[in-house]
């Protein structure tokens, strides 16, 4: 074939396997799924399965590699997905695509006279159960986690007890984790509530940071569960910012036991539920954000 009719054959794979994620990308929009494993490995395994029948084996993996890179570029540009969202699901769509179209490719070569081989068929199959985590209750990993962090606080326990109860200051610096776009606070207001205290805290970020529009602003709301010596418990009763994209908050426990007259051991538990799949890729991302959450609100908090 000439080297004109392949460039047109390959644009034209292009812009069908972009296609076929576009309308991937809305009917799982239309189901609610576009935090489960459909969206982050489903889209890349049909792009990259597009791709395989529509190219010569030696190009079809720089020709998904392409289709990947302008999915992204449109899901952030056209579909409102925030920076972060893309930063952290891009490695996982090069993953799956690569992976496809590298394993179909080394079989072809293997035999030149079938288009696909039976090896590579059940390769996808393999490949298919891995998109329905997070579908239904059954494909569902495991959501729950509980992060914890310990410093040692230069204050006495008393002044540590007097810094958790008073309204929360975030006036520390963030981690750079938390920095790349995740929604942070900007407000705290306190309000009684019948069983105890509340804290309304205003959180802002998380999205539509650059399509001109303004990023979206939430509340997460707390109220003080337990407060005795050595312990302050708050349990979250909703939170309507885009944090909830990513995971969903459940409690925070605080343990502090002195070490001396003016230090102070201060351990901060975090409990939430992941919010994406798959597990094994979004968990230790959000294990290792909520693990520096817990040492900055320490350090913020908990610290006179």
């Amino acid at each position: 074939m000439k080297p004109q009719s392949r460039a047109r054959i390959a644009l034209a794979t292009l812009i069908v396997a972009v296609a076929i994620g576009a309308i991937a990308y809305r009917a799982i929009l239309s189901h609610n799924l576009q935090q489960t494993a459909a969206l982050f490995v489903g889209i890349p395994a049909l792009v990259a399965v597009a791709v395989v029948f529509g190219v010569e084996p030696k190009s079809a993996t720089g020709v998904a590699c392409k289709a990947v890179t302008i999915a992204l570029l449109v899901s952030l540009l056209f579909l409102w997905e925030g920076m972060l969202c893309v930063m952290m699901s891009a490695p996982l769509f090069y993953a799956v695509a690569i992976a496809i179209t590298a394993f179909v490719e080394f079989f072809r070569d293997r035999d030149r006279n079938r288009i696909i081989t039976l090896r590579s068929c059940a390769f996808l199959l393999l490949v298919a159960p891995m998109t329905l985590e997070g579908v239904t209750d059954f494909t569902t990993v495991n959501r729950e986690d509980s992060v914890t962090a310990t410093r040692i606080v230069a204050a006495s326990p008393d002044a540590v007890r007097r810094a958790l109860l008073d309204p929360p200051r975030f006036d520390r610096g963030l981690p750079l984790i938390l920095r790349a776009g995740f929604p942070s606070p900007v407000a705290t207001r306190v309000e009684p509530d019948a069983s105890g205290t509340r804290w309304v805290i205003q959180m802002r970020g998380g999205e539509m940071l650059l399509n001109g529009m303004e990023p979206r602003t939430g509340d997460l709301t707390l109220r003080v569960e337990e407060s005795r010596p050595g312990l302050v418990r708050w349990h979250v009763l909703s939170d309507t910012s885009h944090m909830t994209h990513f995971l969903l908050w459940r409690d925070i426990a605080v343990h502090y036991e002195p070490l001396d007259a003016n230090t102070t051991r201060v351990t901060w538990t975090i409990r939430y539920l992941r919010a994406l799949d798959p597990a094994w890729y979004f968990g230790p991302m959000e294990r290792y954000a909520v693990q520096r959450a817990a040492g900055y609100l320490i350090d913020s908090v908990a610290t006179p």
